[in-house]
């Protein structure tokens, strides 16, 4: 009469061996999975027979370690093994195949994630080619012209912003500077909204002017703008003109 093992009742492949790994019991899963061979390093190939002899030479409990194993087919597969000795000093072993889904869902991942950076790189460019754009339209919003006669137009378009400010600020001095101008003439005709920062960065700017020993005028001011500019007056010597053909005519400057 045979014996059953209480491996048996084991999900997975499990094996007993003794200190030599002979195998003394095995599961009927390790069964229809490797047969019966006697020695447990039978059931590896040859790259991995010592690496799990250095493994399972040991008295403690260890895993998992990753073996290539060869099946009833002789087909290779990869296995995870679990080992720990018991108070007879045998060795009890458990098997984890891994599954070729597995592999494949583990390769498909991979390569997503692959193609997930490749495209926050992609968004990362296509971000700073946006800001580089933004920073053009930024500058080109607020032109520097000349206008003779020690004066500069500098008509502001879109919304004021600090970043707009800051942008153009080196922009608007170094050009300033370079033409020795005495006069700023800032035109807001084509000014949409004025965030207070903005107007607090603008404030700073003239106030750099006045510094220069340049005289500051605002023109094209819409009613809804001018709470929040009125009071710029104070203190920088401002002076706001209602629209730029009048500064221009004024002075006998033509664009």
């Amino acid at each position: 009469m045979t014996s059953v093992s209480h491996l048996d009742e084991w999900p997975l492949p499990a094996f007993k061996l003794n200190s030599k790994l002979a195998i003394m019991e095995r599961s009927e899963e390790a069964k229809k999975l490797v047969g019966d061979r006697v020695f447990f390093l039978e059931l590896l190939d040859e790259g991995s027979r010592k690496k799990a002899r250095e493994f399972l030479s040991g008295n403690q409990s260890a895993g998992p370690l990753e073996l290539n194993f060869i099946s009833l087919a002789d087909e290779l597969f990869l296995g995870d093994v679990y080992s720990k000795w018991d108070s007879d000093s045998n060795l009890n072993i458990v098997l984890v195949p891994k599954d070729n889904r597995l592999l494949e869902i583990t390769s498909q991942l991979l390569s997503l994630r692959t193609r997930l950076q490749e495209t926050d790189y992609d968004l990362l460019l296509e971000k700073e080619r946006t800001e580089d754009l933004l920073e053009q339209v930024r500058k080109l919003s607020a032109p520097c012209i000349d206008l003779g006669k020690k004066h500069i137009l500098i008509p502001l378009f879109g919304d004021l912003d600090p970043r707009k400010i800051e942008v153009i600020r080196f922009q608007i001095l170094n050009q300033v500077y370079e033409t020795g101008a005495e006069t700023v003439i800032m035109d807001l005709t084509a000014m949409d909204q004025l965030e207070q920062d903005g107007v607090d960065y603008l404030k700073s700017l003239m106030q750099t002017f006045k510094v220069m020993g340049i005289q500051g005028i605002m023109t094209g001011m819409k009613p809804q703008h001018a709470k929040q500019l009125h009071h710029l007056e104070l203190g920088l010597g401002l002076y706001f003109v209602s629209s730029l053909q009048t500064v221009l005519a004024s002075r006998k400057l033509l664009l």
